[in-house]
């Protein structure tokens, strides 16, 4: 059997869902209690090409990145009841939220999106663009309703980033250092 790692290499993020009202507090949780940080925060990002189940829609959400060693977290909050992956997610576990998925950083989003759907049989749930060049793609794998497979878009300057961002976390200090970083 091909396993996604096979296919698209290391899993680059984990990403989490949480309730809107709780976003604030869990990156500080992140940061005061776990270490992690600092913060890149993106509020009500225009999501362009937004469909869910196959059906588009307009998407409002707010995300924040940090790495945690060469590990991206994400937290993510939805604003709007537009349905999608986050609210579905949020459904599946009576409000509280969690390790909403695990995502891949493929070269070719096209030929992931193929090996996905053909090869291991993943369900298209969720996809958008931010950017010209940020699209993401979220896949339901079969029989598990919870944490699903994400591939994003990450290549050049993005990548680049996401590299420095990770080299300022080796150095984070919560009780010294800004938690939140601007781009």
């Amino acid at each position: 059997m091909t396993t996604p790692t096979q296919l698209w290499g290391d899993i680059r993020q984990l990403g989490y869902v949480v309730p809107a009202a709780t976003f604030r507090t869990n990156i500080e949780h992140w940061a005061r209690m776990l270490g992690v940080g600092p913060w890149l925060v993106i509020e009500h990002p225009v999501v362009e090409d937004f469909v869910h189940r196959g059906q588009p829609g307009t998407l409002d959400f707010s995300f924040a990145l940090a790495q945690a060693g060469s590990m991206q977290i994400e937290l993510i909050a939805q604003h709007n009841d537009q349905p999608s992956t986050y609210l579905d997610f949020l459904a599946t576990t009576n409000g509280i939220g969690g390790l909403h998925h695990l995502a891949y950083w493929p070269e070719d989003m096209d030929a992931a999106h193929e090996q996905a759907t053909r090869a291991l049989g993943f369900a298209l749930w969720s996809a958008g663009r931010i950017g010209a060049d940020g699209t993401f793609r979220y896949y339901l794998t079969e029989g598990h309703p919870g944490t699903v497979v994400e591939h994003a878009n990450v290549q050049g300057r993005r990548l680049q980033y996401f590299a420095d961002l990770a080299e300022r976390s080796r150095t984070f200090d919560p009780a010294h250092d800004d938690w939140y970083v601007t781009r």
